[in-house]
């Protein structure tokens, strides 16, 4: 997996670029579907990350069932239904084919849209965090980051 800045510790480690295609297909980068242990045909679970910014985290169902999002997982009805619970969106849906897949709604809460490209980040260990890669590469470049900003666009796109 890729630093955005080689050498500098702490820096935010990128597993690549997922673009949301027609019909909200995310491919997710082979890497972090292996670090997070994805499984074909389980569920994950889909978080707001930063309130008021687009993007999602992933986390297995079953992991996120040990985790302090328990109690909002358990609240979403059915597959690919969106819930809100303290200002932050909640949805289930199925990691199949490499990806998910978000529908209209999951579109709308998460502040994303078809033709976006997502930056796949390591986040913690229970959640990975899909953001455009356009605010990651707004917020490098307010702190005078540039060699990130350019590193965002040599990863992979999926």
């Amino acid at each position: 997996m890729p630093s955005l800045h080689p050498g500098l510790p702490g820096t935010k480690e990128a597993y690549g670029l997922s673009l949301i295609r027609e019909g909200g297909r995310v491919i997710l980068p082979p890497a972090a579907v292996a670090h997070y242990g994805l499984i074909e045909g389980e569920s994950v679970l889909l978080i707001t990350t930063h309130r008021g910014e687009g993007g999602f985290a992933i986390s297995r169902q079953q992991t996120a069932a040990g985790s302090v999002f328990a109690p909002y997982m358990a609240q979403v009805p059915a597959l690919d239904a969106v819930i809100w619970a303290k200002e932050k969106a909640y949805a289930l849906t199925k990691y199949t084919d490499g990806g998910i897949c978000l529908t209209p709604e999951m579109l709308t809460a998460y502040h994303v849209r078809v033709g976006q490209r997502l930056m796949i980040v390591k986040s913690t260990t229970v959640v990975m965090s899909c953001t455009p890669a356009e605010i990651w590469a707004e917020k490098f470049a307010q702190r005078g980051m540039s060699l990130e900003v350019d590193n965002i666009q040599k990863l992979r796109l999926y």
